[in-house]
């Protein structure tokens, strides 16, 4: 009879510990999922930041190069090309002016890209702080915030696996 008890007790505490159990296993998630995704963010904003810096001094580096080479001469400011062939340093100018500008447009279009991303990410990571306090202070309801999580697993699929 006593083993009967502690059976229907057990039984008891585990039907109100599961819905605790999957309440756990589901803050702990949101907490992954948001780490995960602060992590991309970061990674995209470091891209984000290399390109962009690269996307000012490519042109500058271009612009610089070409005033350069018109104001002194482009034989006289790459004396050693010039040596090599006629007009080397002139084409070794137009070279370096060509390469530069190719790396700025090439840069410009992946900057575009990032900033995209880093919006969607920085917009993912709020939802899920927001989530995550809701949870935090009980202001969601367990339907409510399973659903917001679903919501937010499906529009930003690219950040939260």
């Amino acid at each position: 009879m006593a083993d009967d008890k502690s059976t229907k007790a057990t039984r008891h505490s585990s039907a109100q510990n599961a819905p605790t159990q999957d309440r756990d296993a589901f803050v702990q998630s949101v907490k992954a999922s948001l780490s995960s995704v602060r992590e991309k963010v970061a990674s995209i904003r470091r891209t984000d930041t290399l390109l962009f810096i690269t996307n000012v001094v490519s042109p500058a580096a271009a612009a610089l190069i070409a005033a350069l080479a018109a104001a002194i001469g482009g034989n006289r400011m790459f004396a050693q090309a010039a040596t090599q062939t006629v007009d080397g340093g002139w084409k070794l100018a137009c070279i370096l002016v060509a390469i530069f500008g190719f790396i700025a447009t090439v840069t410009g279009m992946f900057k575009k890209q990032y900033d995209d991303r880093l919006a969607q990410g920085t917009q993912c990571v709020g939802r899920l702080l927001t989530l995550d306090s809701n949870l935090a202070t009980g202001s969601s309801s367990w339907e409510e915030a399973t659903q917001e999580y679903g919501e937010i697993v499906k529009s930003f699929s690219e950040f939260v696996s």
